[in-house]
């Protein structure tokens, strides 16, 4: 705004000198040389205003408004008297600048209109001798309302900019938080999938002790993973191929050439974000292997991949084995859950399985572009509030045109009778939904900008038929100019730039023609250009920040999910793998020393380890270093163990959750019981923690009759939220 009133200020200085010639005494030659210094003094200071420093922008709005109130106290001693017939004082011009001005450097609207309202009043006095009194009263009155308009337009720019500034801080402190915690929950499915696919498979089969060779090199891989180093996470492209997800995983698919037949070859080519393509092959590696696992030896199996018509794809995963019941998979399961089903379903995708006893098993993984994940929140700048909202504008352009045209007809018809204006006045109507939908937009076609643009010259050219120029002055002649001005400027709105110039031009050359060269000053032509320059430099420079805003916005997004990413990366994979690498790195050490061969203990250490981690993926809340100890304790005297967490503790904060486990420890210490679930509430409930203990009937299961199992405990922990709602 202070770029385009030190544009603005020039042109109204210079507008103003023609007026200042003729209104003012040739014999008081020092104190026009001093007024012609004070008008340079206005415009010079402007600039100033450019500067980051708040002290010198003050500076510069401050010393225009100085400048003019000295202006104001020349001025008697230098004006002729009476002034020349229908003359409009200089200062009237001026006055633009010296309220643009205080609107600005005032923050205070009380202030600012207490300062308008004494120029105002200073403005009336320096020429109520020399101007009739009605015109003087209309004229300062129309000073003061445009002062008032100033004032509020300037106060209404700074609320809407502190809104757009708190706005926009709200949904960047949004953004980074949603930002952590989606990072967070992505790196989450990967570890929790990598662990089990590695560390976990690998202790169940060198528990199993069925392939000592193949538990050994399943052990070495899992070795490898747990005590890899890295300070960063890596950073694949955004867009891959299938086929180099392919050729990732040629060593995981080449166990499996021999058992299924595989036809993935067809989607080599097919392109998509490349954690789309790491979980889908992902999935499908762990969909094979849990088939060669479950669905027997002589079961055929195949991997079929196809692409679909919106280009996505599907792959398909079967085969004619056992098949299992799905309802009847243990919740603490996480094969298939958290190797495929999570895993897919994080990166946008979809699965789903099919099976039945004796009817085989079909995972079907599919993933289409327009279901991926969007942003759990808006981007910062993305939505800025617009300080000068463009739908504002042209509403108030298209309203102006509209009242012109109004007024223009009624004039036509009941005063000048000229009815050329009325042709006018309709053509003006003709175009307007063309500029107010091209303004809406920010775009018009060749055609609809050409047509308007030879609309707007023909109106130029009739509207003054029949009239003379001598009986019209600049408010008079408004309806005229302001409408073809107002329908330029949405033309300009629109994206062009040739046509709104050459509709301004004939403006000009028809009110040169018509008025003569200095009637373009005389009725205001000229100011009212200028204003309007001054309008779309102010949109164009808003446009220009809010572009600069986006840019931003883009650049502060990519390095929140950057950082977001790395947080996570070390937060959740790198202690993770680190805690699984201290828990399990010495069985693996020995599984992989003796071969996968294992003695009974050994195989004991495995499956109390696989469930150790195992409880750090589905119970992950539910454990702190007493819970950890305790747990441990009953699985190596032979107790099975549960560990749930159904989301009840998300969000505690941390001392309270940590009081939670260790009043669990100490429930459990001195259980007995040969099974134990530990488990929590749902979000919804007032429970926090469920622990159940209990024993089975010995005799009744030896004597093959059904009895239900003794409780040995049965604990409810109510959650700390609702404690302190009840008391």
């Amino acid at each position: 705004m202070a770029a385009t009133l030190a544009i603005v200020a020039g042109l109204l200085v210079l507008l103003a000198l023609p007026e200042y010639v003729g209104d003012h005494r040739p014999d008081r030659f020092p104190l026009l040389v001093v007024a012609l210094c004070l008008a340079g003094s206005m415009v010079a200071p402007l600039p100033l205003a450019l500067a980051r420093s708040t002290g010198l922008l003050r500076t510069g709005l401050w010393l225009p408004v100085a400048s003019y109130v000295a202006l104001l106290v020349v001025e008697p001693f230098t004006l002729r008297d009476p002034l020349p017939l229908g003359s409009t004082p200089w200062l009237l011009g001026l006055s633009l600048i010296a309220f643009s001005c205080t609107a600005l450097a005032e923050s205070n609207p009380f202030r600012a209109g207490v300062i308008c309202l004494g120029i105002d009043a200073a403005l009336a006095v320096v020429y109520a001798d020399r101007l009739p009194i009605a015109h003087t009263l209309i004229t300062n009155f129309g000073l003061l309302l445009l002062a008032a308009g100033l004032i509020a337009g300037v106060r209404a720019l700074r609320a809407r900019a502190d809104r757009a500034d708190q706005a926009e801080e709200r949904a960047r402190m949004l953004f980074e938080d949603h930002q952590r915690q989606g990072a967070l929950e992505a790196e989450r499915v990967r570890t929790d999938a990598l662990l089990h696919d590695t560390v976990l498979a690998a202790l169940l089969a060198a528990a199993g002790n069925d392939a000592p060779d193949r538990a050994a090199g399943m052990a070495r891989a899992a070795l490898d993973i747990v005590s890899a180093t890295s300070t960063r996470p890596q950073t694949p492209p955004r867009i891959a191929s299938l086929g180099t997800a392919l050729s990732n995983a040629e060593a995981d698919l080449a166990r499996f050439r021999g058992v299924a037949t595989l036809d993935l070859t067809r989607l080599d080519a097919l392109e998509l974000p490349s954690e789309v393509a790491e979980a889908l092959i992902s999935a499908t590696v762990q969909a094979l292997r849990n088939s060669v696992t479950h669905a027997g030896p002589s079961a055929r199996r195949t991997a079929a991949g196809s692409r679909l018509d919106d280009g996505g794809l599907r792959i398909t995963v079967s085969d004619d084995g056992s098949g299992f019941d799905l309802g009847s998979i243990p919740q603490e399961r996480l094969g298939v859950r958290v190797s495929i089903l999570e895993r897919v379903r994080h990166v946008g995708g979809s699965a789903s399985i099919h099976s039945a006893p004796g009817e085989g098993t079909t995972v079907v993984l599919e993933w289409h572009p327009d279901r991926a994940p969007s942003p759990l929140t808006r981007r910062p700048g993305e939505s800025l509030f617009t300080v000068i909202p463009r739908r504002v504008l042209y509403r108030i352009l298209g309203a102006l045109i509209v009242v012109a045209s109004l007024i223009a007809t009624l004039d036509a018809l009941l005063v000048t009778h000229a009815y050329a204006s009325v042709a006018a006045s309709v053509l003006g109507l003709s175009i307007l939904p063309a500029l107010v939908r091209g303004a809406r937009r920010g775009t018009m076609s060749n055609r609809a900008a050409w047509v308007t643009t030879g609309v707007g010259v023909l109106l130029c050219c009739i509207a003054t038929i029949g009239l003379d120029a001598a009986d019209f002055d600049s408010a008079s002649i408004a309806r005229f100019t302001c409408g073809v001005l107002a329908g330029a400027a949405m033309g300009w709105m629109a994206g062009r730039r040739l046509p709104p110039l050459i509709t301004m031009g004939a403006l000009v050359t028809q009110i040169t023609l018509w008025a003569g060269p200095s009637g373009v000053i005389r009725l205001g032509l000229a100011g009212e250009i200028v204003i309007v320059v001054a309008g779309l430099l102010i949109h164009h420079a808003i446009r220009k920040v809010t572009a600069a805003a986006e840019v931003a916005a883009r650049q502060h997004e990519e390095l929140t999910i950057q950082q977001a990413e790395l947080d996570a990366f070390d937060t959740e994979r790198q202690q993770r793998l680190q805690h699984a690498g201290n828990t399990a790195a010495p069985i693996l050490r020995h599984i992989i020393a003796v071969v996968g061969r294992l003695g009974e203990d050994a195989r004991t250490e495995c499956r109390v380890l696989e469930q150790a981690l195992r409880d750090e993926i589905r119970g992950r809340s539910l454990l702190n270093e007493a819970v950890r100890q305790v747990v441990s304790a009953h699985r190596r005297r032979g107790a099975l163990v549960q560990i749930l967490d159904d989301g009840g503790l998300d969000g505690l904060d941390p001392a309270a959750l940590d009081l939670l486990l260790d009043d669990v420890a100490r429930h459990l210490e001195p259980v007995r019981s040969s099974r134990i679930i530990i488990r929590t509430g749902r979000p919804e409930s007032d429970t926090a923690i469920t622990i159940v203990a209990s024993t089975p009937d010995e005799t009744a299961a030896a004597l093959g009759l059904d009895a239900d199992d003794e409780v040995d405990l049965w604990v409810t922990i109510p959650h700390p939220e609702a404690v302190e709602l009840a008391a």
